[in-house]
């Protein structure tokens, strides 16, 4: 019993490492195309706070979104 405990932590420590360095890389993903696409569209681009503040709730929304889907419940 102590045994699966255990083992179930530490599956739970490491899936969110992942999950985190996942997001990390999703966030730094998001913030150039953030970048990119106003330096294209506006010419000037965008002020770093803004662009930062952007991709951070384009982020969070869609690792929530990812987080929160419903799964098809197995028969």
């Amino acid at each position: 019993m102590v045994v699966e405990w255990l083992k179930n932590l530490v599956i739970t420590f490491v899936v969110s490492v992942i999950v985190i360095i996942l997001a990390v890389i999703y966030f730094g993903i998001t913030l150039w195309i953030i970048r990119v696409a106003s330096n294209v569209f506006f010419g000037t681009g965008l002020e770093a706070n803004w662009a930062v503040f952007s991709a951070t709730i384009m982020a969070t929304g869609a690792v929530l979104a990812g987080a929160l889907e419903k799964k098809p419940s197995k028969k």
